[in-house]
């Protein structure tokens, strides 16, 4: 018995130093693996970036968007937000920015600004900007980038937005700059298809996530036509739109891999991005093009909630309304939906405000006193009464208004060929009501009915007006 109790003994004392053995080389194996991931990969339980399919935040000295690339004093926590636009978890000292801020043949170039304010035209990107010679209207103490070195940092604090650019070589070249991106500094880790907030200054509640995105409005309609590719739709969108001054010389700064830089271009390529949403696509094929297009939303909302206006005037301030629609739609935000309502354009003897270049430009003839239509302005008479009309500035400045079809030759180069598609693309949604000015989609009605000398004077982009003559009797 001695015997047997004394084996069991040693049995149990050698198990057990085969499970510490076990359990030391387990441990050490751990360590080992633990060593050989990189420093730069730490996990965590918050949600993970796009572009971390492995689960793992990570934490990197530098960060890069479209060719500008922004470095730290040391690692930070990076990711990427829905549309690809870079977050940094703050604060952060930024040590240097690519390309550098430079003063060349007495012209500072390749300027960075923090929370640009959207209501001035003062800026820190380009003295040479809206074609100043004399820097009128640029202002060095916004240029942030300007010296930014390991002795002189950048300090970028949560709930900020730096956006850098780099500009063109040549002086007098429209747009001033090449290209733009934005870095958005974060206190915390957003959701991984979290939307960014806006870049201009006021609100960075990161409050949207592409999971939110409804598609159920969306009309799933056939293509008729020539329509352009959605992949050329989404390349469109891919770059930031950095549209925040409030008047027209406001397309010197949109920058030329990243945007249009005339209002007529951006309400076209506004028009096939929401048109092609509403065709019969896969949700899973519109996605990219749809989370690029609401971003713009958000940007354009950020930017008129602080100060930025898009003043019809000839062919400059299209398309800005629809995207910040669309993305109140897309989200169910109540505050966007009702940009309509709470953002209307008034004449001069009624308040005066000028939001969006669509409202400025569009009326309906009305007698303002007794025998009087338009106030005197125009030409127009009893004839007249009630009809939708266009004028090249109409509710700031009525005396260019006439009734004369061709008498303005923006009516027809610059304006309603560009509209077309806008138009359509609302009626499909039923963003009427919304949208709060049924003088413009009366006109555009009015304006598809005539008959046009030139094709491209019916829609700058032909593919509009084949959708707009299958589609309009249904919408």
């Amino acid at each position: 018995m001695r015997t047997t109790s004394f084996l069991r003994c040693v049995r149990a004392l050698a198990f057990s130093s085969l499970l510490v053995a076990t359990l030391a080389h387990g441990l050490a194996a751990v360590a080992r693996a633990q060593e050989a991931v990189p420093a730069a990969m730490v996990t965590e339980a918050a949600p993970v970036p796009l572009g971390d399919p492995a689960g793992l935040l990570l934490k990197q000295k530098q960060i890069e968007r479209h060719g500008i690339t922004w470095k730290f004093d040391r690692a930070a926590t990076v990711g990427a937000f829905a549309n690809g636009d870079p977050w940094v978890i703050g604060p952060v000292r930024i040590v240097g920015i690519t390309p550098e801020c430079i003063e060349k043949d007495g012209r500072v170039m390749h300027g960075s600004m923090i929370d640009p304010d959207p209501s001035q035209m003062l800026q820190g990107y380009d003295s040479h900007m809206f074609d100043d010679e004399k820097r009128e209207r640029y202002d060095h103490e916004r240029n942030v980038a300007f010296g930014v070195s390991a002795k002189k940092p950048l300090l970028l604090a949560p709930g900020q937005s730096l956006v850098s650019v780099v500009s063109r070589e040549g002086k007098k070249q429209l747009p001033t700059l090449q290209t733009a991106a934005v870095l958005t500094c974060l206190g915390s880790t957003p959701a991984p298809d979290a939307f960014r907030p806006p870049y201009v200054r006021g609100d960075k509640t990161v409050r949207y996530r592409a999971a939110d995105l409804d598609y159920t409005f969306l009309q799933r309609v056939r293509p008729v036509g020539d329509a352009p590719s959605i992949e050329s739709a989404e390349k469109s969108f891919e770059r930031l739109w950095l549209d925040h001054f409030p008047e027209w010389p406001v397309r010197w700064s949109q920058p030329a891999d990243n945007m249009p830089c005339y209002g007529r271009e951006i309400a076209a390529t506004v028009a096939t991005a929401v048109l092609h949403l509403n065709l019969d696509h896969p949700n899973a094929k519109k996605k990219d093009l749809y989370v690029r297009l609401v971003q713009v939303g958000i940007d354009l909302h950020g930017a008129l909630r602080s100060g930025c206006r898009w003043k019809g005037l000839g062919g400059h301030a299209s398309g800005r309304k629809l995207p910040i629609l669309f993305a109140g739609k897309a989200l169910g935000e109540p505050k966007m939906l009702g940009i309509g309502v709470e953002f209307v354009t008034k004449k001069r003897d009624q308040g005066f405000s000028t939001f969006f270049g669509e409202d400025t430009q569009t009326f309906y003839v009305e007698q303002t006193k007794p025998g009087v239509w338009n106030d005197g302005y125009g030409g127009y008479t009893k004839e007249h009464e009630g009809l939708p009309e266009f004028g090249f500035s109409h509710f700031d400045d009525p005396k260019q208004d006439n009734s004369k079809w061709d008498a303005d030759p923006y009516r027809r180069c610059c304006t309603a060929n560009a509209w077309v598609g806008n138009v359509l693309a609302a009626r499909m949604m039923g963003l009427q009501k919304e949208w709060n000015h049924p003088a413009w989609f009366d006109y555009v009605d009015r304006y598809m009915k005539v008959e046009q000398a030139e094709a491209w004077h019916r829609a700058w982009i032909p593919w509009h007006a084949q959708m707009w003559d299958r589609y309009r009797e249904q919408f």
